[in-house]
């Protein structure tokens, strides 16, 4: 299996230094909370004009101006996804980590802003007996597995929702939820649209890195195809979002209509026992002619469109002979 190294203290140094000595490709994982600009360069021997892009995290640089690539060093921004523990539906459990990755004909290099272990959490790497060039695609192709599962994370929330939705006197969905789930689907397509955009080239550079041994495969075009399923996925979440929420307005508008026709048969009412005709004003003067006409005539009115409503919204079973002889006339062959 490829060595990996953690941090560059005084024995990672001297364990980088033998590893190059020896010839073995070997993996470097670095905090920035935990070295300096100088230290990166004097410890891995890397030009200022590749220093630049890779530890540029700075969230107005653009995604571009962090790939960089001379024949021996490849730099490019390569997102993943973190495990957080969170107990509230509306905030994800997985969240993003902006990763930047330099590929030596040495070593592979990841670096990013928070104290995490990233070979402990790319479960997928094992690159055990394979070439320089499977080592680099066994840890691309685990980060782009952590996106799959934010997706599914998406998804699962976004399943949960739709159950609800759909369950007769359920609670409805709220609108801050939806929300929430939506800019989620949004941020990972923001995130890893431009990775997709410019890993294209980014493979192509990757074979031309002198003395990185390759092998037969294809691996880079692989993580190319995953990015765009990748893509793909969050695009079917999103659209499957627009349509809960689609749902989630048409219910608010079938109740407001409900409120308004329930309405509409008491206004007439109250408009028409307003009306000041002699003959009713001389015959409704009692206590029980004010709560008949006052008070009971609009509620029978409110029940009676009450129970149309519900009539018109009870669904029709279909006749079963009928369906039957449906089947068989459709199943005769045409003469």
């Amino acid at each position: 299996m490829s060595e990996i190294v953690e941090g560059l203290g005084g024995s990672e140094r001297e364990r980088i230094a033998t590893l190059r000595r020896d010839g073995r490709f070997f993996w470097i994982d670095l905090s920035l909370a935990d070295l300096t600009r100088e230290q990166l360069g004097e410890a891995l021997g890397i030009p200022e004009h590749a220093l630049g892009p890779l530890l540029d995290f700075t969230r107005t640089a653009l995604p571009s101006r962090k790939f960089h690539a001379d024949g021996q060093h490849v730099v490019f921004p390569f997102d993943c996804f973190l495990d957080t523990a969170t107990d509230s539906e509306e905030q994800p459990r997985l969240r993003p980590l902006e990763v930047h990755v330099l590929v030596h004909g040495d070593y592979l290099l990841t670096v990013h802003h928070k104290r995490v272990k990233l070979p402990e959490l790319l479960a997928g790497y094992t690159p055990e007996g394979r070439s320089e060039q499977y080592v680099v695609y066994a840890v691309l192709d685990a980060m782009v597995g952590t996106g799959f599962d934010a997706l599914n994370d998406a998804e699962l929330a976004l399943e949960g929702l739709q159950l609800v939705s759909t369950e007769a006197g359920s609670a409805r969905v709220r609108m801050a939820t939806l929300r929430a789930i939506n800019v989620r689907l949004n941020s990972m397509r923001r995130q890893i649209g431009p990775q997709r955009g410019i890993f294209e080239r980014v493979s192509q550079e990757i074979g031309q890195v002198e003395g990185l041994d390759a092998d037969n495969e294809r691996y880079f075009e692989r993580v190319y195809d995953q990015l765009n399923r990748l893509i793909d996925g969050i695009d079917a979440a999103a659209s499957s979002m627009a349509t809960l929420i689609d749902l989630r307005l048409n219910e608010t508008m079938y109740w407001l209509t409900v409120v308004a026709t329930i309405f509409l048969p008491l206004g007439f009412l109250t408009g028409f026992l307003g009306m000041n005709f002699g003959w009713m004003i001389d015959r409704i003067g009692s206590p029980l002619a004010f709560a008949l006409l006052g008070i009971g005539l609009p509620l029978l009115g409110a029940l009676l469109t009450w129970m149309l409503i519900q009539r018109r919204g009870t669904p029709v079973q279909p006749d079963q002979a009928a369906v039957e002889r449906l089947i068989k006339t459709l199943r005769k062959p045409l003469s």
